[in-house]
């Protein structure tokens, strides 16, 4: 671990440490919980987005503090994933508080996968090489990659996790060279037989750009959820969840639209409310991959609030390619 990054560390521990105090959030406590059928689930991982934090937004980072140690609790999960939008402004004590409570609050051995967001290089302003070159060292620091782009794969529990990225400092310009590296990992996964999970700040029909077959980004993934199991899921549009517009499938394949996890009311920006602190939960059996909403911040189950007999709001979606014992 080079020197830059030791610094990065000593000093999330310190910032976060301090914030998670002035939030309240510095102390444990509630019980564990499981996927829904823990004795059939292969895997089961957390997806959250759109945490936006912010040095002077307490009421911000207890929510997002307190749905990291709810996600801590499952101690099956072997992932966490943000969606990117991670902090507000890109800003170096952003990345302090965000990778601060990330080190604290999940278990060591952890996954955890980083999307990069708009809000992460500027949200438009700003030097852009400069602010994905610190996304990048963060990245080093905390999770030991070595990042040359902003996309990256990695396999977890035989199963493939992609991690899109935006290549331009507004829009979601997915460039030849992320094409090409897309076809390979999706080619490893087809290989594999495993099912594919997507990952993307932006919902994939923002993508610009064409690989050398002139397809687009949704092109590409419906192409490939013909014959394989693939499902995305995306941020950036701060939509609560509800069964009919989160869980999409317009483009070929399954799309989950994940809600600002920090999404709070009120005049400054502090009133938790009842869409305060979702995210979702997934868990893979041999048969299907289950895409449950939770409440992070409450620590339960997400009912569907919208419809009368307040459902579970979770969908469920066969696999083609089962999952050999």
């Amino acid at each position: 671990m080079n020197i830059r990054s030791v610094i990065y560390r000593i000093l999330a521990a310190l910032f976060a440490g301090v914030m998670m105090l002035l939030a309240g959030t510095s102390a444990g406590g509630g019980g564990g919980w499981t996927a829904r059928r823990p004795e059939e689930c292969v895997m089961t991982f957390t997806v959250l987005s759109d945490v936006h934090v912010e040095g002077n937004n307490l009421a911000r980072y207890q929510v997002f503090t307190r749905s990291l140690r709810d996600a801590a609790r499952n101690k099956e999960s072997k992932a966490v994933v943000f969606l990117g939008d991670n902090t507000m402004n890109g800003q170096t004590g952003e990345h302090l508080l965000f990778h601060g409570a990330v080190a604290k609050l999940l278990p060591e051995d952890q996954n955890v996968l980083v999307c990069l967001g708009n809000h992460d290089i500027g949200n438009g302003e700003g030097d852009y090489e400069q602010l994905q070159n610190r996304w990048y060292a963060f990245q080093e620091a905390f999770f030991g990659r070595k990042l040359t782009h902003p996309y990256y794969s990695e396999v977890i529990g035989g199963c493939y996790f992609i991690a899109l990225a935006m290549e331009e400092h507004e829009e979601f310009y997915v460039s030849p060279a992320q094409y090409d590296w897309l076809a390979g990992v999706l080619a490893e996964a087809a290989e594999s037989g495993m099912p594919a999970f997507v990952f993307s700040h932006y919902p994939t029909h923002y993508a610009r750009g064409k690989n050398a077959n002139g397809e687009r980004l949704t092109d590409v993934l419906a192409a490939y959820a013909e014959a394989y199991d693939l499902i995305s899921f995306v941020g950036h549009t701060h939509m609560p969840m509800h069964g009919y517009w989160s869980f999409d499938e317009d483009d070929g394949y399954p799309e989950i639209y994940l809600p600002r996890l920090t999404d709070l009311r009120g005049e400054n920006d502090n009133e938790p409310y009842s869409d305060t602190g979702v995210g979702v939960q997934v868990e893979i059996y041999r048969n299907e991959v289950s895409v449950r909403a939770r409440d992070f911040y409450r620590g339960q189950w997400k009912l569907d609030q919208w419809e009368d007999d307040l459902p579970l709001l979770e969908r469920t979606y066969e696999l083609k390619n089962p999952i050999e014992p």
